[in-house]
């Protein structure tokens, strides 16, 4: 039988915050042999946490999807002293003979010495967009998504068949005590573009806000790709990278993009994201009040269409839940989101949340052909989004969750989520 009803205090690692759910999926699933396993909950350097995930669905677009994911964490030091490692990687197929593939997440090494953030992602693929701003100057009846994907058709959406390639990478060297700095290299690519609405021959000329845009700058749109260097700092006070009980993440980049580094056109950006978490009791430090804002802005130069900044662009496509990711797009976008999180069930196997959002772009004022779109300042337009969650905790020690989250936006938006992990 499992021994443990309620949440341990682990006096033997500090960092850690001191505490370690009692209960997760797999020993209640074990029943009588738990016991025989090592329960204990106490990180060790080296061991694996993992966990597989099939995932499945259908969307006018992509026909019926199906794969897997993978999620993983490890301490590659001594846990008192470091951070936990974690990567998310997936593989999607489609009946339309479309891939999505990809691998992301944070490296901590010895003693958090350096922190390591990878984003990687291939894409053949076809993806809905919905012009520029986060106003109703393009009327979008809005509809169900499984986390970035819509699941059924959008009147007013324009869809873009392509091929995707990204390489982000950057690499953090700590300073001091939580503050790191270092630099990054940045590649978005997207190739063999077919606007499947635009019709240049039509008696009456079908005209999509991608053609639109890059043709008024100049920016060949049947394929582009973008490329610079960063400088970051980021200041890191977390606790757990996965799941976070304490602490603060805020990072600052600057990215150059030249066409130097074999970038379509040349272009300066600056990203900001902070995390901010406050446990609200010292004996069950999993009722967290969480703070979540990403704010990204084109500074100078000409961006191609797709490499605007947009909602729900953060590394797992979730920031802003409720709306699609891409829905607002434009020079400028902020979202900034709260969440409260708390456990249901003493022993912590079952956990929920309860989240809201508000998400704003701009737009600068476009003519091209018979296409006029007047200007649009940030926060002159805001989207708010909210909604409830269920956690359930497949490895206490790793604090692994299996998240399902249900969100809302205006306009019958609505959002369904199911990842390991927290959001945020």
């Amino acid at each position: 039988m499992i021994q443990h009803t309620t949440a341990q205090v682990n006096h033997t690692q500090p960092r850690i915050i001191n505490y370690i759910d009692s209960v997760d999926l797999p020993q209640i699933i074990r029943g009588k042999k738990a016991g025989k396993k090592n329960t204990s909950g106490i990180p060790q350097k080296g061991k694996l946490m993992y966990f597989l995930v099939p995932t499945v669905g259908s969307n006018p677009l992509m026909g019926f999807f199906y794969g897997v994911g993978f999620t993983g964490a490890m301490y590659l030091g001594n846990p008192e002293t470091t951070n936990v490692s974690n990567l998310s990687s997936s593989i999607s197929l489609t009946t339309k003979n479309q891939v999505i593939a990809n691998v992301r997440g944070t490296i901590m090494t010895n003693e958090n010495k350096w922190e390591m953030l990878l984003d990687l992602k291939y894409a053949k693929f076809t993806e809905n967009t919905y012009g520029l701003g986060s106003d109703n100057e393009q009327p979008i009846r809005h509809g169900w998504n499984i986390g970035e994907f819509p699941i059924e058709g959008i009147e007013g959406s324009q869809p873009l068949e392509f091929n995707q390639w990204r390489f982000h990478y950057t690499a953090l060297r700590q300073i001091k005590k939580n503050i790191y700095g270092g630099l990054g290299y940045h590649l978005d690519s997207h190739k063999n573009i077919h606007d499947v609405l635009l019709d240049l021959e039509a008696e009456s000329p079908v005209i999509t806000s991608h053609y639109a845009y890059n043709t008024l700058k100049g920016i060949d749109p049947t394929g582009y790709s973008t490329s610079g260097v960063s400088a970051n700092f980021v200041f890191d006070s977390r606790d757990h990278t996965v799941n976070t009980y304490r602490g603060n993440f805020i990072q600052v980049s600057y990215r150059i993009n030249s066409k130097f580094l074999a970038s379509a056109t040349t272009f300066d950006q600056l990203y900001l994201e902070t995390r901010l978490f406050k446990s609200l009791s010292k004996e069950r430090p999993r009722h967290i009040l969480g703070f979540w804002g990403i704010g990204h802005f084109i500074f100078s130069g000409e961006v191609p269409y797709m490499h605007l900044p947009f909602n729900a662009s953060d590394m797992r496509n979730r920031i802003g839940r409720g709306y699609v990711a891409g829905r607002f797009r434009g020079q400028r976008w902020v979202t900034a989101e709260t969440e409260y999180r708390f456990p249901i069930t003493r022993n912590g196997l079952l956990g929920g949340v309860v989240f809201g959002s508000v998400t704003t772009t701009s737009r600068e004022s476009l003519t091209i052909f018979d296409i006029q779109q007047p200007q649009l300042k940030l926060f002159e337009a805001t989207r708010p989004a909210g909604g409830i969650g269920a956690r359930v905790m497949l490895n206490k020690t790793g604090r692994l969750n299996l998240a399902v989250d249900m969100a809302f936006g205006q306009e019958g938006a609505r959002g369904f989520y199911f990842a390991v992990g927290e959001t945020f």
